[in-house]
């Protein structure tokens, strides 16, 4: 701390006394930019605090000024209503030096870099809310919370990693899992299942924790970048399976369904996007003449369209005959928006009526959308075109198996029938899916 700097007409309450009452402070250089003033008042004198302000708006105050604490011109110090004048330095300077730290980022804490990360997230992505609350529930609520950027350690996260592994989920599901798995009626396929599952869930929340650092970092805060950098993700986490519909069970679902879910399930069925976008839409994002649906406000930011086919045309001139542009395209039966959790649950109840078994969410709508086009022979480009994807990647990685090969064609033409297998009249009713 900078040394206390002696002054005649303010160290002593006997050097003020002679001071005459005035609103102007008498002010007194500490070090640059920062000063002690002592403010005289016929009731008494109050210290005050005056800063220089190193950037601000045009026209604003260069100065900044607060009081700070009575002076001992009557009382007796105390160290923290009343000061004198050693005490009154002392603290401005302390208060200095903690503003410097706070600035140089040296007390900044993981829990800081989530709030700006998300404060971010919500000026530019569209995946803010869902973001927040993966951040929040794995991040905000572990051990690594209060650790400072710069402390922090490889070893760090080996323990974050085996806390958000083990952790506990407050969900329908996760409850019906723990009930299974104590009463001992799990299977090894749902045991092994589960585990997938947290493995899967894990490695996006190491996607959002390392996004979340790394913005910090390149926002001028110290942090050790390669405690995070050795954070690797979980090998064959990701689902072998992937979840569509048939044609007859998508007809089932939409002949099960109300008439306000019925609606959603069909564009979605139609047009393969998520459920936000579709709740999204206005009258207007339908354009019958270029036969396509606008979808102003997808994930990734970027606008899209969306060519429809006859069916998706003929649902679209429904929703859309007769309501003004601006209008919403999609409510529930009582006029009321969508929410997440009432779709999550309408789509349960069609599933159970429809006999769609495994319970398919609104999502799988997307995937059956994309998968039928695949099998149809359409590019991959095209589809992730649609989708709104940047690359092919994803949509490679989901349904590449299912677009017509000429390498598998070449391996069926080519490979000769070894036998071994003795005929039999048994007929296969097992239901392929198309």
């Amino acid at each position: 701390m900078a040394r206390i700097r002696k002054s005649a007409t303010l160290d002593s309450r006997e050097a003020r006394t002679v001071l005459r009452a005035r609103q102007e402070p008498y002010w007194h250089r500490i070090e640059q930019g920062l000063f002690l003033g002592y403010r005289k008042s016929k009731a008494g004198g109050r210290w005050i605090v005056r800063r220089y302000r190193h950037a601000g708006s045009p026209g604003a105050a260069r100065y900044s000024e607060r009081a700070l604490a009575l002076a001992d011109d009557h009382r007796a110090a105390d160290g923290r209503e009343v000061l004198d004048f050693g005490q009154a330095q002392r603290k401005i300077l302390s208060e200095a030096e903690q503003l410097a730290r706070d600035a140089s980022g040296q007390h900044y804490t993981v829990r800081d870099a989530v709030v700006d990360y998300v404060a971010w997230l919500h000026r530019h992505r569209k995946s803010a809310d869902i973001m927040e609350v993966s951040l929040n529930a794995y991040v905000v609520s572990s051990s690594l919370a209060d650790k400072r950027l710069s402390d922090l350690t490889a070893a760090d996260f080996d323990a974050w990693l085996a806390w958000a592994l083990n952790r506990s989920h407050r969900t329908r599901k996760a409850g019906v899992e723990r009930r299974e798995k104590a009463a001992g009626t799990e299977t090894k396929a749902e045991t092994a299942e589960r585990s997938r599952r947290r493995r899967a869930t894990v490695n996006r929340v190491i996607n959002s924790v390392k996004a979340c650092l790394s913005h910090a970092v390149n926002n001028g805060k110290p942090g050790n970048s390669d405690a995070w950098a050795r954070l690797k993700k979980f090998r064959s986490a990701d689902s072998a399976r992937l979840r569509w519909l048939t044609v007859d069970e998508a007809q089932r679902l939409q002949n099960a369904a109300p008439a306000d879910l019925r609606a959603l399930v069909a564009a979605g069925l139609n047009t393969g996007c998520r459920a936000g976008e579709l709740l999204a839409l206005r009258a207007g994002d339908y354009d019958p003449r270029s036969r396509t649906l606008l979808i102003a406000d997808s994930k990734s930011g970027k606008p899209r369209r969306v060519p429809l086919t006859d069916d998706g045309l003929a649902l679209f001139e429904r929703l859309t005959a007769g309501k003004p542009e601006d209008e919403s395209l999609f409510l529930r039966a009582d006029g009321s928006p969508w929410y997440r959790v009432a779709l999550a649950r309408a789509m349960r109840a069609a599933c159970d009526v429809a006999k769609v078994r495994p319970t398919a969410t609104f999502h799988v709508l997307r995937h059956t959308y994309a998968s039928h086009l695949a099998q149809g022979g359409v590019p991959l480009m095209f589809i992730a075109e649609v989708l709104g994807h940047a690359d092919t990647r994803m949509v490679a990685r989901h349904y590449g198996h299912l677009a017509p090969s000429h390498v598998a064609d070449a391996i069926r033409a080519a490979l000769p029938k070894f036998g071994g297998m003795a005929a039999h009249n048994v007929t296969d009713l097992r239901t392929r899916k198309a």
